[in-house]
């Protein structure tokens, strides 16, 4: 075999970048927009001259499919998102399907057809930037809105998905045809930046994923009394937003105390009435929180809602945690981490660093119903989201083909893997 390129990995990088690329270098692509549609028109053109059937799902999913020696049997997926946030880097989503086009072209050059089908995934919406919903592409597949209609989510405009596919020339369906049939698929891989910095401090080239953290997000009030600046004493005040400086700064110090266990994140908040001369009567924010491991993340839970209440008692006002929404961590299963651990060893490298996924991706939703695996590479002091997104390319070909391998594994072999769990 001729094996993978990575300076054609590197040129489609390039020319993906294209699409959407603002005057500072960042990218914009969000979903179902002009720059998102010809790059999805260009990505098709490239899948179908390695080889692959190209096909779109009811929201937009884009795959390409390369031949198995036997196609009744359950397909072996692999891709990334092909979306990006607003003002973001080349690598993020893009290197995934990009990497996985590279693997086929490079098997269809040397004439090797697997035993399974072998299938490259696209997905649409991951971002959230158009309609406010994570891994919105992952999610149809998994059919999560099996029971919803196209006319149910709209972006921030109002502009409903069903006018978003029309526009596209995708038949506004119900959103149940975007469902996939999880028996038709052997196991699903995704590669990905790590977004971090573990690889890049740690000055390895790449890592296995052992599991995709928890995410637990609650909508704060704290609320005090409104008052006026000048004439009410220090003592007798009610002040909401001296009360959420206290609790921010207390999240913040047992979030460092966890010693890596979490992390906490209080990025948004509202006071009122918002007047430089009036005491702040109420104050409204939200706290994120992550864990690798369910049992932190409840333990997180507990001990926000402990802090919130000592603070409370303390400034005379009243906190309330009046929503709450939990996602939960995800154990990648055993059997698809030791397939990518034979891929390392067939590659010729040493055992890999192995690590939790501290971002949500597309892979914790198909791993519900799909084996999944994920293979990080590195991020550049540790930026994503950002123009200056980069990794280091000698590392990013030896994740490729750690991929490369994994992926001639599970789409040689008759045996089906487990899902995982946590």
């Amino acid at each position: 075999m001729k094996g993978i390129q990575i300076e054609r990995v590197q040129a489609m990088i390039e020319q993906l970048a294209d699409y959407g690329r603002n005057a500072d270098g960042s990218i914009t692509r969000p979903s179902y927009g002009p720059a998102y549609m010809a790059a999805q028109d260009w990505l098709a053109e490239v899948m179908g001259q390695a080889g692959m059937e190209v096909t779109r799902d009811a929201v937009g999913n884009l795959t390409g499919t390369y031949a198995g020696q036997e196609q009744a049997l359950p397909a072996v997926m692999t891709g990334s998102h092909l979306d990006t946030v607003p003002n973001g880097g080349r690598l993020d989503g893009a290197l995934g399907i990009v990497a996985a086009i590279e693997c086929v072209r490079s098997w269809q050059e040397a004439g090797w057809r697997p035993l399974r089908p072998v299938k490259v995934l696209a997905t649409i919406e991951e971002e959230g930037s158009v309609f406010g919903l994570g891994c919105f592409g992952a999610r149809a597949m998994a059919g999560e809105f099996a029971g919803s209609s196209p006319d149910d989510l709209q972006d921030k405009h109002g502009r409903r998905l069903s006018e978003f596919l029309s526009d596209q020339g995708l038949p506004p369906s119900a959103l149940v045809d975007a469902v996939i049939d999880s028996s038709r698929y052997h196991s699903f891989l995704e590669l990905h930046i790590e977004q971090g910095e573990e690889l890049d401090l740690k000055q390895k080239p790449f890592a296995l994923v052992t599991d995709i953290v928890g995410i637990d997000r609650h909508w704060i009030t704290l609320s005090g009394q409104a008052n006026h600046a000048g004439t009410t004493r220090m003592d007798r005040r009610r002040d909401a937003l001296v009360a959420a400086a206290c609790l921010i700064q207390q999240v913040y110090e047992a979030a460092i105390a966890s010693n890596g266990g979490y992390v906490a994140t209080i990025g948004t908040l509202t006071v009122s009435p918002g007047a430089t001369n009036v005491i702040p009567g109420v104050v409204k924010l939200r706290v994120e929180t992550r864990a690798a491991d369910n049992g932190r993340l409840e333990a997180a839970h507990t001990h926000l809602a402990a802090l919130l209440e000592a603070v409370g008692r303390r400034y005379g006002v009243k906190g309330v945690i009046s929503k709450r929404h939990t996602t939960p961590a995800m154990q990648l299963p055993e059997g698809v981490l030791q397939e990518l651990r034979l891929a390392v060893a067939a590659a010729g490298f040493p055992p890999a660093e192995e690590m939790p996924s501290w971002a949500g991706h597309d892979a914790k939703i198909l791993a519900e119903h799909i084996p999944s695996g994920m293979i990080f590479v590195p991020s550049i002091k540790g930026i994503s989201h950002a123009r200056e997104e980069e990794t280091y390319w000698e590392a990013a070909a030896q994740g490729i083909e750690v991929l490369n391998q994994a992926l001639k594994r599970l789409a040689c072999q008759r045996e089906t893997l487990g899902t995982g769990g946590k």
